[in-house]
């Protein structure tokens, strides 16, 4: 069985509070067009081929509470083909371990309800359960409390911008210095330009706050960051970084990165929302 999981950006980020040990979050993701395929078949074990992460890998975690939760005596033999850049602010692992969660919730026919989905997703990581729909949505709490957002938003472009190296979410939150609710607001005005699909309103409101604590953690994505600003870009970061996008861009925006980035070491491509 063939799954694609797929990539996120980040709409909205606001930091709230600290609540047993995690900050809350106000967090409106999107789904896109990158995704990593992740191949699963019954095995009597375990087993993840050419493992990409061994030993700290959630599509593994995820088939291991999978297989607590139901008690069922067999296994899977999970391939990953990884398109997704790994800690980039994509979600990349969040994604695939709620794809496996999907799939042999379907291959063993176990018929677990979404609301358990959700709760074993809540025991991977803040962000494994927005993918449990293809639709944008309002996260909460740490990030695991989903409310879809009945967004008749048409699919736009994006140009994806992923600077060399990685970034540590727990760090970059970590180094993150409090804004004040500056920016709630701006999560219902994008919200209603969903509802409303009014583009042009949510690239007036899009925004993250974890935006200065990632620059100033790397070289590399604060050169390219400033240098698309100072040339009259607007790139916008996803999740922790690095990863950054620029919403609707015209050919003659996409030439100019190209041209600005081209001694850089980064990955650009233009794709779309979901």
């Amino acid at each position: 069985m063939l799954i694609y999981a797929n990539a996120k950006i980040n709409l909205a980020l606001e930091v709230l509070d600290i609540k047993n040990g995690y900050h809350m979050v106000n967090n409106i993701m999107m789904p896109i067009d990158l995704y990593d395929e992740i191949d699963i078949s019954r095995s009597d074990k375990i087993e993840i081929e050419d493992d990409p992460f061994p030993g700290n890998n959630l599509v593994e975690k995820a088939a291991k509470l999978f297989f607590e939760y139901t008690k069922i005596a067999g296994g899977v033999k999970i391939k990953i083909k990884k398109n997704i850049p790994s800690a980039s602010g994509l979600a990349g692992g969040s994604s695939d371990a709620m794809a496996t969660l999907i799939g042999l919730n379907t291959m063993y026919q176990t018929e677990l309800s979404k609301d358990v989905l959700l709760e074993l997703a809540s025991k991977l990581g803040s962000d494994v359960g927005f993918f449990i729909n293809q639709e944008p949505a309002l996260c909460t709490g740490r990030g695991d409390i989903i409310d879809p957002i009945n967004s008749t938003m048409d699919d736009f472009d994006i140009l994806l911008i992923k600077p060399n190296g990685e970034l540590s979410t727990k760090e970059v939150y970590s180094n993150y210095v409090p804004k004040n609710g500056i920016n709630s607001s701006k999560v219902d005005n994008i919200i209603e330009a969903l509802k409303e699909n009014d583009l042009e309103a949510l690239k007036e409101n899009v925004f993250n706050e974890l935006t200065d604590s990632a620059l100033s953690l790397s070289k590399e994505m604060n050169y390219i960051y400033n240098l698309l600003k100072n040339n009259n870009l607007n790139p916008h970061v996803s999740g922790s970084g690095p990863s950054m996008f620029i919403i609707d861009p015209k050919e003659e925006e996409i030439y100019r990165v190209y041209e600005l980035l081209k001694n850089q070491e980064c990955l650009i491509m233009k794709i779309k929302t979901i």
